[in-house]
């Protein structure tokens, strides 16, 4: 049987305990222990990652099985539930004296009294899904318990992917695949740490899901344009839209996070980039100044991340209901301030890592009702059950011209 060591065991618990009681993003606390532990090797970091994923995604479940109250947090049970599921000898440590007390085969024999407690999900949380998406939820719901894909973004503007395939295999020994549907991407097998990697710090490609790459591309843009990107983030889609503009035009990059702000400048820079501007969107920013300026504005609204659950499982767990009656409002809202600064015969795109239609086609609905003189020139959603990459919506929104 494999052998859990102490310091595997104690970085996992203190990662779980950020992530679940303290509702930090789970990327970010990982990131930050692997950093910890400098002389860590890839398998001391795949137990770490694969150990706190699996337990993050099913919290619900294991807590059921060790018999524990819902509110009730120790990592200890949830860590012994893992070794348990991933046959790993159980260390004699006071720690593991816990729950669940049974055989690995007595546990995969245990029966649910719920599928959203056998899907491991809050139970407002999928009876939410039942209710919008019908028969396809139970679907989705178990899609989204499944591994992310890992994809990489190619910067066209130094680079193309066949290059890059190239080089990562002859001089990483790391083999990559190409595929039709998403000509910027290059398709990874497992994850790597990448972010030392010459060919990324000289910003010849960026880690970004598959899916997400198609949302730059679905705004249309050409070289010359003017485009703003509303909610940019770290700039993974600004920095998509730049290549797609060949370097040519203008584009604003706004974000209500300054920290974010921070690290796109930092990317920009990277990918070579020269038309990009940033600047933080203040509750008091006026756009007045930019009223009629933009050919395209790009709205990757925040949203429930609901689409993004095999890559941020956390998010089940901390979402609450009227977390996303706030969310509904704050996407009406930038889809408004969108319009205002979209010049006659540019088009508005609203995004989202959602799959639920009240997020999506009904937001979009609602926004043709209140704008007339916009019409639908297209729509996409990526599921999460169609592919190992999240799921997003998206919409293209064209305001008539003017005669």
């Amino acid at each position: 049987m494999k052998k859990l060591f102490p310091n595997q065991a104690e970085a996992i618990a203190n990662s779980l305990y950020a992530i679940l009681e303290e509702k930090k993003r789970a990327s970010r606390v990982l990131e930050r222990c692997v950093e910890d532990h400098p002389k860590w090797g890839a398998r001391d970091r795949n137990l770490l990652y694969n150990a706190c994923f699996e337990i993050i995604r099913w919290k619900r479940k294991y807590n059921y099985i060790a018999g524990l109250e819902e509110q009730y947090f120790s990592p200890w049970p949830f860590i012994k539930t893992w070794c348990i599921f991933n046959d790993y000898s159980l260390p004699d440590w006071k720690e593991m004296d816990c729950p669940p007390f049974k055989t690995k085969e007595e546990l995969m024999a245990i029966e649910f009294p719920s599928t959203a407690i056998a899907q491991s999900y809050p139970d407002w949380l999928f009876n939410l899904g039942k209710e919008e998406l019908k028969h396809q939820w139970e679907k989705e719901a178990a899609a989204s318990n499944q591994k992310a894909g890992i994809a990489l973004r190619v910067n066209r503007l130094l680079a193309s992917p066949k290059k890059i395939a190239q080089s990562l295999k002859d001089n990483y020994q790391l083999e990559t695949e190409i595929k039709d549907d998403f000509p910027d991407a290059l398709f990874l097998s497992k994850g790597r740490k990448l972010n030392k990697n010459p060919l990324f710090k000289q910003g010849n490609f960026e880690i970004q899901d598959a899916n997400s790459q198609t949302i730059a591309p679905f705004c249309q843009v050409t070289p010359g344009m003017k485009v703003i990107d509303l909610c940019a983030g770290a700039g993974g889609k600004t920095l998509h839209l730049a290549a797609l503009m060949h370097n040519k035009g203008a584009l604003k990059a706004f974000d209500i996070e300054v920290n974010k702000l921070r690290e796109l400048e930092k990317r920009v820079k990277r990918a070579k980039v020269k038309i990009v501007q940033s600047r933080a969107l203040l509750p008091s920013s006026s756009m007045d100044q930019l009223n009629q300026w933009a050919d395209r504005v790009l709205i990757d609204a925040p949203c429930s991340g609901l689409g993004t659950l095999k890559r941020n499982p956390e998010v089940k767990w901390n979402l609450t209901q009227e977390q996303l009656k706030d969310l509904l409002q704050a996407q009406r809202d930038l889809m408004l301030k969108g319009a205002a600064i979209l010049r006659p015969g540019g088009a508005l795109i609203y995004a989202t890592c959602s799959i639920l239609p009240s997020e999506n086609q009904e937001q979009t609905a609602w926004f043709l009702d209140q704008n007339p003189h916009f019409r639908l020139d297209g729509e996409k959603i990526h599921f999460p059950s169609e592919s190992p990459f999240d799921g997003f919506y998206m919409a293209r929104l064209v305001i008539e011209e003017k005669e």
